[in-house]
């Protein structure tokens, strides 16, 4: 919520004072002139009454008694104005008949007329909206009011909303210019970008929690959580210099107040189910279907390799029967014997079982078809429980928070926990010095999570849900034994039983990590408006897993040992932080200086594993590495980067209307070369408010105007690896072994070139420029805040190709190289008002506008592709091109003429090349013009990077009844459906299963209305060999995220049983999405260079809570 602050925004009425001085001049003039014109005049004594300017002295303390150091204290109608000090005093000079205005932070204004009294104490009431509007940036605190950058703050009542396992996810269409994708696995981590993406390699921004950074907040609970502001530009993040480039996100968490008598209790309940949305899958072919169509495949593929017409073509499947019209067999499988019509010897084949039931399998056909998305997914049950605890007395504060979070994800054997356990306390140790603390431990266990990177980059992965929809729906889940059937049964290509890989190979894995993450910091005030800030934190983590493979020999490729691996490790990383801060007013003059030295170790650690087959015993009691066959043990250590910093920062106001500040910081990293070690990062910025001129006053439209522009650089050295500044050298096995005497006893160690070094390498760098106003109009009835933006970032980090005579073992150097452009715009638009006296609303929308381009790379050097899945290549990243751009042949139709087949495969005999166009199949653009498809016509078929993104918030109450949607959406994205090449050839993995849309594939009647080329078990260019744009969607969609419904019990009632809240709330989450895409979900994930593939993308699906807050 964006709500003016009014802390300093009266003005002394100047006008109306010199209007009543010159009218008293005037009165005391014609009163002389009287008497003298009247010697007799009774006027023998004329009484001037005028204000005498005294010292006016007081405390300014809370609700609760306890002073509020750095409350601002204001004489009205002036610009005198000063601070309160450590103990909350203050001493002012002011007209006897004066008032005076006290502000303070996250606490409501309050004006106290003077009254002729030498003493004037106020009591400050909290500002629940006025929090809302707290800026914090690690370091420093101030309004928002205040603020000379792009900044959004996030409620904390939002964050907490949804119980996902990872808080981040929340901030999705909640901030204008930060765009969140992620997939509906519990515990995973997302795709997290603040205006666009800056780099090749990691783009993620730098978290900072209670002043300490991190590069992960997954062990936050929600309802720990204070506040959270996202620095968007160079003005706000560059105080943070070579890890800012990618956005800063602060999370504050909560504290107790100084001063308190009452000790608070708050409890928070959260309680539901996630649905799989099974009716919402992809639809797969039936048996019946599947045999006709895999009948049909023959045919097609027989007319494609020219079969004489009227020529049978040889109907092979193993299943299926021989003649033209598919028939089913009773069983598919029978202990060796395949597609057996007919009885068969039961009891031999039982006999068979009791003697080896690892081989034996007696499987008969599904006819009704087995839904293997719903037989792999389950209603989730989720939970997520919170205490805090939280209070004071004169001297201290402090917070207790403890959460447990227990969400089963929607696929089996998918288990996510969290259990935190928060303290944060301070303790005024003497008037100039307070010492406090803020600590959190946290068991954070995640198993079954598909995916890279914390399960982000699960999109582009063969997980089980894309081999969901490669198991044939014939098979079923179970033989007749009550063993896993699967692919024993021939012709059905490679799949494996995904309920059987799901309950076993994951069913018993085990993965959890335990650490603690805080800090200890000091206070002291040195002298009035200058404190300085020492603090010391880090985190350490300590994981270990363990995982069972068991032996299953039902597969067509079988799954021949027991496997068995465990590992674990542990991290430390540090950051010690000083600081001193000075803040003094003069008159109308006011200024704020900051001044920092910080140096801190990303992480050192060492990690152990090992993997083996065939342990000792199944038994998980008795297992270990050193009861298994083929043991492989693997070690690393590592010791983290430095770094070594030092920054400043200055603001400046004018009379509380002209503001101007700079920042700048000089860090150094150990991951560059002394060369480029050091790196230098400021930022100007400046905002008018306007609302503050004489031109705008005497009217009730503008409630508040300002306007904001920086410009500043930000660093990045996350996208290097520390030893690319060394040239080294190493051995190897393999390569660097040889037996030089030419004995047969043994070989020499060798040693080769590891790496190819660069010293020379440096900062990639970021430069902004911002410009935007935040208005308020008819009375905070109407908030608006725009932001124009650039970035442009340079001396990207990109390893060029090395030659082939430098060898294949050697890694390229990083190299200072490329570069690429980030522009957009970011607009939040709040509405609140009230129907009636008991019916009021608010509704915040958010608004991202955003053009990625990548404006150069290495000389001679126009593109680098992205991985390749099952031997096609849909990625370029190329210049002049977003990043993640696909990449292939562009569709124009299909074959629908034995002309235009002839036509394509004459030119390509005369050129030498397969004649392999035919009818039905895909038909290319000629880009070129020189009459044939090679792959200088493929071309940018769309990109991953959406032109928009937003989000709306509408929020209803009607007494004590709330209401609430919130809707999300992405447009302008395309999303490459990589799934469509596993279930809509027959070619790929034949026999497998495929989806509905082969009901609707190529026919001379459908032409180019089909909705996939013609079902056929060839292979090649213009079937299923090749990248285009056949694959490629539309991926907008507007999805309603929330709908929720509360009722707040009438606050009289509660006095009288001795609770301070009490509310209950139901909520559905991800219950309705428009989308043209024909996948699972629309929201897909990856890796930068990457992303927009869905291979086998995990959704997000539809959950329904309940929930509880209660106040003690």
């Amino acid at each position: 919520m964006n709500l003016k602050f009014n802390f300093f925004s009266l003005k002394p009425k100047k006008r109306s004072s010199s209007f009543g001085l010159g009218f008293l001049a005037i009165m005391v003039c014609l009163g002389a002139q009287m008497a003298m014109a009247n010697p007799e005049s009774n006027l023998t004594n004329l009484n001037i009454d005028y204000d005498v300017q005294s010292t006016i002295t007081g405390t300014v303390t809370d609700d609760t008694g306890a002073p509020l150091p750095g409350a601002n204290v204001l004489v009205k109608g002036t610009t005198t104005g000063t601070q309160t000090d450590f103990d909350g005093n203050f001493t002012i000079q002011a007209d006897s008949n004066a008032t005076l205005i006290f502000s303070y932070i996250g606490f409501k204004v309050q004006e106290i007329a003077v009254n002729g009294n030498s003493t004037v104490n106020a009591s400050l009431v909290e500002d629940a909206a006025a929090l809302d509007e707290v800026v914090v940036t690690g370091y420093t605190t101030e309004s928002k009011r205040e603020t000379t950058a792009a900044v959004s703050i996030v409620k904390a009542e939002e964050l907490a909303a949804i119980p996902s396992g990872n808080v981040e996810q929340q901030l999705q269409g909640r901030v204008a210019g930060v765009t969140v994708i992620s997939n509906g696995q519990p515990g995973t981590t997302s795709q997290i970008r603040v205006r666009g993406f800056n780099s090749f390699g990691n783009n993620s921004p730098l978290y900072v929690v209670d002043g300490v950074p991190t590069t992960n907040i997954d062990f936050l609970s929600p309802d720990d959580i204070l506040n959270s502001t996202v620095l968007k530009d160079a003005a706000a993040a560059s105080i943070y210099g070579a890890r800012a480039a990618n956005g800063v996100i602060v999370y504050t968490t909560k504290q107790g107040r100084k001063g308190d008598t009452k000790s608070e209790l708050n409890i928070s309940l959260i309680s539901g189910v996630t649905d799989p949305n099974v009716a919402g899958a992809p639809k797969m072919l039936d048996p019946q279907q599947m045999a006709e169509w895999t009948h049909q495949s023959y045919r097609n593929n027989a007319i494609a390799e020219g079969t004489a017409p009227g020529t049978l073509p040889n109907y092979d499947h193993p299943q299926y029967g021989t003649n033209a019209t598919p028939t089913f067999p009773d069983y598919l499988h029978a202990n060796g014997a395949n597609g057996v019509y007919g009885s068969v010897d039961l009891a031999a084949i039982q006999a068979a079982y009791a003697a080896n039931p690892d081989e034996t399998f007696l499987i008969k056909p599904n006819l009704e078809g087995t839904n293997w998305y719903k037989e792999i997914t389950r209603i989730a049950p989720q939970t997520r429980f919170s205490l805090g605890f939280k209070g004071g007395s004169e001297n201290s504060r402090y917070y207790l928070g403890l959460s447990s979070q227990q969400q089963s994800g929607i696929v089996l054997e998918q288990e996510f926990k969290r259990y935190t356990a928060r303290f944060n306390s301070e303790w005024d140790v003497t008037p100039w010095l307070s010492i406090g603390e803020n600590f959190q431990t946290t068991y954070r266990s995640a198993v079954g999570l598909f995916g890279g990177n914390g399960g982000v980059d699960v999109a582009d992965d063969e997980s089980e849900v894309l081999s969901a929809y490669r198991m044939p729906t014939i098979i079923p889940v179970y033989d007749e034994f009550g063993s896993y059937a699967s692919t024993k049964a021939a012709g059905f290509n490679n799949p494996r039983n995904p309920v059987r890989r799901l309950e076993r190979n994951a069913g018993d894995d085990k993965s959890y990590s335990i650490g603690g993450f805080g800090n200890l910091y000091a206070n002291f005030n040195i002298l009035e408006g200058l404190t300085v800030r020492t603090s010391i934190g880090g985190t350490y983590n300590n994981y270990h897993y363990v995982d069972y493979n068991y032996k299953y020999l039902g597969d067509s490729e079988t799954e021949a040992n027991n496997s068995f691996g465990e590992g674990g490790g542990y991290g430390f990383n540090w950051t010690f932080t000083n600081t001193a801060t000075y803040e003094k007013t003069f008159g109308k003059h006011g200024i704020k200086i900051l001044a920092g030295l910080e140096s801190l170790n990303t992480g050192s650690g060492r990690n152990i594993s090992g993997s083996g087959q065939n342990p000792f015993s199944t038994d998980l009691d008795y297992q270990d590495l050193s009861a298994v066959q083929n043991p492989v043990v693997q070690s690393n250590w590592y010791k983290g980067a430095n770094y070594s910093s030092i920054f400043g920062e200055l603001k400046y106001n004018f009379n509380e209307k002209y503001y101007v500040a700079g920042v700048v910081r000089r860090d150094g990293s150990s991951r560059f070369g002394s060369e480029n070690r050091y790196g230098v990062f400021p930022a100007f910025s400046a905002a008018w408010r306007v609302i503050d001129e004489p031109f705008l006053q005497d009217q009730d439209v503008i409630t508040d105007l300002k306007f904001r522009g920086g410009w500043g650089k930000m660093g990045n050295d996350t996208n290097v690896d520390p030893n690319n500044q060394f040239s080294l050298y190493g051995s190897d096995r393999a390569r660097t072994f040889y037996p030089i005497a030419g004995t047969n006893d043994g070989a020499s160690e060798g040693f080769a070139r590891s790496r190819i070094g660069n010293s020379a390498a440096k900062w990639e760098t970021s430069t902004t420029l911002n410009i935007g106003f935040d208005a308020s109009f008819f009375n905070n009835k109407l908030d608006i805040i725009l932001d124009w933006w650039t970035k442009e970032t340079e001396d990207l980090l990109y390893e060029v190709p090395l030659p082939a005579v430098v060898g294949s073992w050697a890694s390229a150097p990083a190299v200072n190289i490329a570069s690429m452009e980030n522009k957009g715009v970011d607009l939040q638009i709040i509405g609140r008002g009230n129907f009636t006296e008991d019916l009021s609303f608010e509704i915040t929308t958010n608004y991202s506008f955003l053009s990625n381009e990548i404006t150069g790379l290495a000389p001679n050097i126009t593109y680098f592709d992205g991985p390749s899945i099952r031997g096609n290549t849909m990625v370029r990243n190329q210049i002049g091109l977003p990043m993640s751009s696909f990449f292939g042949y562009k569709m124009i139709g299909y074959f629908n003429s034995q002309a235009d087949v002839d036509a394509e495969n004459n030119a390509r005999e005369a050129a030498g090349l397969n004649r392999e166009a035919s009818l039905g199949r895909f038909k290319y653009e000629d880009i070129d013009g020189d009459g044939l498809i090679t792959a200088e016509d493929r071309t940018f078929i769309g990109s991953a990077v959406p032109d928009f993104t937003g989000g709306a918030i509408v929020n209803l109450k009607y007494k004590n009844i709330e209401f609430e949607s919130y809707w999300y959406a992405s447009l302008g994205n395309e999303i490459y459906n990589q799934s469509k090449w596993y279930t809509d050839f027959q070619g790929t993995f034949e026999g497998s299963a495929k989806g509905e849309r082969v009901l609707n594939s190529w026919t001379p009647e459908l032409g180019d209305n089909a909705e996939a080329p013609i079902f056929e078990r060839a292979t090649n260019l213009y079937t299923s060999g090749a990248a285009n744009s056949w694959y490629v969607e539309d991926g907008s969609y507007l999805r309603l995220q929330r709908l929720s419904l509360s009722y707040a019990f009438d606050q009289n009632l509660l006095d009288k049983i001795g609770v301070n809240k009490m509310k209950l709330g139901f909520a559905a989450n991800n219950i309705w999405t428009i989308t043209k895409y024909s996948g699972l979900d629309p929201m897909v994930a990856g890796p930068d260079t990457n992303f927009g593939v869905d291979t086998g993308n995990f959704p997000v699906t539809p959950s329904y809570v309940f929930s509880l807050e209660l106040g003690l």
